[in-house]
Formats: structure tokens, sequence, C-alpha cells
């Protein structure tokens, strides 16, 4: 698979994990909790810095309490 076509898929060519949306300070990301790359609309890669995965990865814990 070709790197441009990663954001389409449903899971990460690194871990083969699912892929995740999340709303990144108002901007559409689809990417991998893991792996830390990100696509927004446009297809453009991205990543995270170490504080916002770091509160991501709080959020997505404290998520999993709650249900």
């Amino acid at each position: 698979m070709m790197e441009d076509d990663t954001a389409s898929a449903p899971y990460c060519h690194e871990c083969r994990r699912p892929l995740m949306a999340i709303d990144f300070y108002g901007e559409r990301l689809k990417g991998c909790l893991i792996c830390n790359i990100w696509w927004t609309p446009d297809d453009i890669k991205k990543r995270l810095s170490e504080a916002d995965l770091r509160a991501l990865h709080d959020m997505m814990r404290h998520s999993h309490r709650d249900d």
C-alpha cells in the first residue's frame, strides 16, 4: 500500500490497529494513536506534539473508565 493511500484505509499500515478520527483544535484528523501518524481531510500527514498525544491518551483512558 502506498503511504498516500493510508489515510483512506481502515487500519494503520504500521501497527495494523484501527484508525480513529479526532477533532484536533477544530481540525478533523484521522490516524493512529499508537504510531502518532495523522492525516488531514486533504491527505496531509502530520504528527501530534508529545503533550497533545499524552493528553489524547489520557482522554481515551478516562473515557473507557466511564463506560
